[in-house]
C-alpha cells in the first residue's frame, strides 16, 4: 500500500512539473521570448473615416490588407468603403447602384 501511495505521489509530481515545463516552453516560443505574444513595439495607427450624413454601417469584412465596410446611405443605395488595414486610410469607395 505504501508503494502505491509513493507511486501516485510521484506521478502527481511528474504531472505538475510537466505542466510547468509546458507553460515555460510556450512562453519561450512567443515572438519576443517574454510572453507578450503578438504585441509589437510599434504604436497603434489611429484613423478617422468620415461617413456620409445618414449612412449606417451594414457589414464589415477584414482581410490581410484591406477592410471593406458596406454602408446603407440615406437615399437607400449602398456604398462600399475600402480601407487600408494597416494605416486605416480610405483607399476608395464603390457605389452600388440598382437598375
Amino acid at each position: 500500500m505504501r508503494g502505491l501511495k509513493a507511486l501516485v505521489m510521484g506521478m502527481g509530481l511528474l504531472i505538475i512539473f510537466g505542466v510547468i515545463f509546458l507553460i515555460y516552453a510556450i512562453v519561450q516560443k512567443s515572438p519576443d521570448g517574454f510572453g507578450r505574444g503578438f504585441a509589437s513595439d510599434r504604436s497603434p495607427s489611429v484613423s478617422n473615416v468620415l461617413l456620409p450624413v445618414g449612412a449606417k454601417v451594414e457589414e464589415t469584412a477584414v482581410g490581410a490588407e484591406q477592410i471593406v465596410i458596406r454602408l446603407r446611405l440615406q437615399n437607400g443605395s449602398e456604398r462600399l468603403l475600402i480601407l487600408n488595414a494597416v494605416t486605416g486610410r480610405l483607399v476608395g469607395h464603390i457605389d452600388l447602384i440598382s437598375e
